[in-house]
């Protein structure tokens, strides 16, 4: 059995499914050599080739309004590793130019990564960093402070209800009570 003979003969089961599909379908005698299933292959399914990128793809991978730094660190990362052959320097300029966080962009420009490990490096132990602070400072923070408290500890509620308590006639105990520091 001579080698095209072989091909013809387990191509079908090499294929995927909606290949094999496509050349199940196909009108009879319509092919007559490999240049003719090569053609028609190309003008059936080029459409649904999906072509890697490139510098310019990773320069528009923005981080977005509200979105965290290590979700953008991770995002970013997936797109540049879906580009075959960009170099360093376009990786660490469009991340420079992608992200909204200032501070890492200081940090960026103070310690000069000079390839993508370490950028990811930097970035992603900034992102912990951050991550930390907001961990431990949470409460400092005047609407994590208000959710915490609760409506009852809110200023504007402790204003009335101070203001509620010199309405009424206060009692002997109630004065002692307002006596001692809170």
């Amino acid at each position: 059995m001579n080698n095209d003979l072989f091909v013809i003969q387990y191509l079908p089961i090499c294929l995927g499914d909606n290949v094999r599909a496509w050349l199940e379908f196909l009108p009879a005698d319509s092919i007559g050599g490999w240049a003719d299933l090569r053609k028609m292959f190309v003008e059936n399914f080029q459409g649904t080739y999906v072509r890697p990128g490139n510098s310019w793809d990773l320069k528009s991978c923005k981080q977005e309004r509200g979105e965290s730094l290590r979700d953008y660190i991770c995002r970013f990362s997936k797109q540049c590793n879906s580009l075959p052959d960009i170099v360093n320097a376009d990786v660490i300029s469009a991340f420079l130019i992608g992200t909204s966080c200032k501070t890492l962009v200081h940090k960026l420009g103070c310690q000069k990564p000079r390839t993508t490990r370490e950028l990811l490096d930097i970035a992603t132990n900034h992102a912990s960093g951050e991550e930390a602070i907001g961990a431990v400072f949470v409460q400092d923070q005047p609407v994590a402070r208000a959710k915490k408290e609760g409506p009852a500890k809110s200023p504007a509620n402790h204003d009335a209800r101070r203001n509620k308590r010199k309405r009424r006639p206060l009692q002997g105990h109630e004065v002692a009570a307002a006596e001692q520091p809170q």
